[in-house]
C-alpha cells in the first residue's frame, strides 16, 4: 500500500481570518483522506501594535502569518501530518521551519481547476502533494474543508475563546 492510499493519511488544512476588530486568528483542521476531522486547533487573536507595524515594516506579514500562526499551529498538531495545505501564499513562509510537506492550493484564473504550488525551496514536494491532492479532488471539493475551518474559527472567536484547542 503506498503512502498516498494509506488509511492513516492525515491532511492539515490551514487558514487565517482577519476580524473586524483588526485581530487575526489562524486555524488548522486535520482530516483523513475522506476529509473527516481528527484534530482542530486555533490561535489566540493576534493584533499587531502600531509599534510592531513600524518596527517590522514589510516583514510584519511574514512574521505574523509564518512565525506566529502557521508554525505554532503545525508544530503543535498531535496527528502525524502527511501534507499541510493552505490557500494563502503568506502562510507558506513557515515551510523552511517545518518537517512536513506544505503547499498552497490555488484556483486557475478563469477556471474552477485547482493547482498545487510548493514553496520555491521545496519544489521536490510538489509531486508528492499533487498525488494526494488530485486523488482527493476526484472525490471531494477541497475548498470545503477550508470553509468548515473558517466557520469553526469564527465560532471560537465569537465565543471569545482565547486558548488553543
Amino acid at each position: 500500500m503506498s503512502e498516498d492510499s494509506s488509511p492513516t493519511l492525515r491532511i492539515a488544512f490551514i487558514d487565517t481570518i482577519l476580524f473586524d476588530d483588526g485581530s487575526i486568528r489562524g486555524g488548522v483542521l486535520v482530516t483523513d483522506k475522506e476529509t473527516r476531522p481528527y484534530e482542530f486547533r486555533v490561535t489566540s487573536p493576534i493584533k499587531p501594535t502600531t509599534l510592531q507595524k513600524l518596527l517590522y515594516g514589510a516583514s510584519l506579514t511574514d512574521y505574523v502569518y509564518g512565525q506566529l500562526i502557521a508554525l505554532p499551529l503545525l508544530k503543535n498538531v498531535k496527528e502525524a501530518i502527511s501534507l499541510a495545505i493552505c490557500i494563502k501564499d503568506n502562510l507558506l513562509v513557515a515551510r523552511p521551519n517545518l518537517n512536513i510537506p506544505f503547499v498552497v492550493l490555488k484556483k486557475v484564473s478563469g477556471s474552477d481547476s485547482l493547482v498545487v504550488q510548493a514553496h520555491p525551496d521545496y519544489l521536490g514536494e510538489q509531486g508528492h502533494a499533487e498525488i494526494i491532492v488530485y486523488d482527493m479532488i476526484q472525490r471531494f471539493d477541497l475548498t470545503e474543508p477550508f470553509n468548515r475551518l473558517k466557520l469553526a474559527v469564527h465560532e471560537v472567536h465569537a465565543q471569545k475563546i482565547d486558548q488553543k484547542l
